[in-house]
């Protein structure tokens, strides 16, 4: 199950710290998410494309996960060497596309 079929998804930056957050789309996606898709899960996605130390917080009452991941963009979204300005932007799709068990 791909998680953009269940969620969406949003992404921001301030500084050097990069902030993606799922949101499901009812009740069962949200349990899907919060079971199978752990910190580690999420950090071992980001890392492929990014440095940086994921945490993960989990927002039932809304049912999201909220992924702030620190460093991942060196020196702010305007010195950062990730390709295009708004790649931060982009990023969300990595969890987006990610295929869970």
């Amino acid at each position: 199950m791909r998680i953009g079929e269940i969620a969406v998804g949003r992404s921001g930056d301030k500084g050097g710290t990069l902030d993606l957050t799922l949101v499901a789309l009812d009740d069962d996606g949200y349990r899907v998410l919060e079971s199978r898709l752990t910190e580690q899960v999420a950090q071992d996605a980001i890392s492929r494309v990014m440095p940086g130390t994921l945490t993960l917080y989990p927002v039932p009452g809304l049912r999201a996960l909220k992924f702030v991941i620190e460093d991942a963009l060196p020196g702010g979204v305007y010195a950062t060497l990730h390709a295009g300005l708004h790649w931060q932007k982009a990023a969300i799709w990595v969890l987006l596309d990610l295929e869970l068990d």
